[in-house]
């Protein structure tokens, strides 16, 4: 589910021209009337000067070139990408100086503690003989 949400940060909705929508395969891309509603419309085409495709619940919808003030889709954007992968470099880097540096867990040389609580170290594996 996460990589889902990382894979939508490296995209951005950018402006195109109609003339795109016949000489690429896009599936969405969102309208902005001249009333400054805005819409996503799927399978989108255009015809002459006539736009149509599909609105979200599958109703159909034809409209002038002339009626949207803008055309927009989803294209890659390397500058989100790239941020990404830094933020998520320099999480990764913190996360693990903060483990190595944890003063509270001990240098891992205790095996196990006696029933008189004493400490008795781990010795090349062996639990049973003291060092």
């Amino acid at each position: 589910m996460m990589a889902f949400g990382l894979a939508a940060a490296c995209h951005s909705l950018r402006p195109i021209e109609a003339s795109q929508l016949s000489s690429t395969n896009i599936d969405r891309i969102w309208v902005t009337g001249a009333d400054h509603t805005k819409f996503a419309l799927y399978a989108p085409r255009v015809t002459g000067d006539t736009l149509a495709g599909f609105l979200e619940h599958g109703q159909y919808r034809e409209m002038m070139l002339s009626d949207a003030s803008r055309l927009e889709a989803k294209r890659p954007d390397a500058t989100r990408t790239a941020v990404l992968g830094a933020v998520s470099g320099a999480a990764l880097l913190a996360g693990m100086v903060y483990m190595a540096n944890r003063s509270y867990v001990g240098d891992g040389a205790t095996c196990y503690t006696a029933r008189d609580g004493t400490v008795v170290p781990c010795c090349a594996g062996t639990t049973t003989i003291n060092c």
